[in-house]
């Protein structure tokens, strides 16, 4: 009889422990279903455009002009629609061993592009539609937000904590095509003949990282490759200003 009362005591406890929650604590969970990433990405498009301005930095490496391990870093702010003003700072491997270090400032308004390069001039220089002298064509983070809404694949990375905030990590595969029609139906993108035909057939790679909560977009990373450049560059962003200002560290 003891033994059953024990035993009663044993099964009674247990039950309490299950539907308090208590084992939810300490066992395994079975691991979430992959989000679908379609929707979320096509929103976290939308919010990052409807944002008044966002800053960003950006850290990356390039084959430029044949010169491979050319590293690039920078960081400035995107004004929407089609205002952008980034200073960067190129680490150019020289023939000597050595590295050259070139500044440059990048500005984007109403269509045209215009950089700067202070060791050489302070005036500032169009050059639109001029692939040879821009730091890489078609290297326009909000130009590249469009890749939101222009892969043909995507996957479910899993989820991590960024920026103090969950969001959510997925790789994109790119269409290359579907990226230029959308930029060639915005009137103050940009897109030049020169340009259309260096992404048409561009090999394109992203991975992003989407807050969970706001859906704004807190980093990108990019592997493009092309017949004039190749390079792997990730944007970080921050400090997200909306209607009602400032959402977001």
């Amino acid at each position: 009889m003891v033994r059953l009362i024990t035993f009663g005591v044993v099964v009674a406890s247990c039950l309490l422990i299950w539907k308090g929650g208590v084992l939810n604590s300490v066992l395994p969970q079975p691991a979430p279903p992959p989000l679908d990433p379609g929707p979320i990405i096509s929103k976290s498009g939308d919010a990052m455009q409807s944002l008044k301005s966002v800053h960003l930095s950006l850290n990356g490496t390039m084959v430029l002009n044949g010169v491979a391990g050319v590293k690039v870093t920078g960081s400035g702010d995107l004004i929407y629609p089609h205002k952008e003003n980034l200073s960067l700072q190129l680490q150019v491997p020289a023939a000597n061993g050595q590295t050259a270090i070139v500044a440059i400032n990048e500005r984007i308004e109403n269509g045209h592009e215009y950089v700067q390069i202070p060791a050489q001039s302070p005036a500032w220089k169009d050059v639109t539609g001029n692939s040879k002298g821009q730091v890489a064509p078609g290297m326009d983070p909000i130009a590249n937000l469009e890749f939101a809404h222009a892969f043909r694949a995507s996957d479910d990375l899993g989820d991590i904590t960024m920026d103090n905030i969950a969001v959510h990590h997925f790789s994109l595969t790119v269409d290359p095509g579907k990226y230029v029609e959308q930029l060639k139906a915005d009137p103050q993108g940009g897109l030049t003949p020169q340009d259309e035909a260096v992404l048409t057939n561009a090999g394109i790679e992203v991975e992003v990282w989407v807050s969970a909560s706001d859906r704004y977009m807190h980093q990108m990373k990019i592997d493009m490759t092309t017949s004039q450049f190749t390079w792997t560059v990730t944007y970080h962003f921050s400090s997200f200003v909306g209607g009602g200002g400032s959402t977001s560290a």
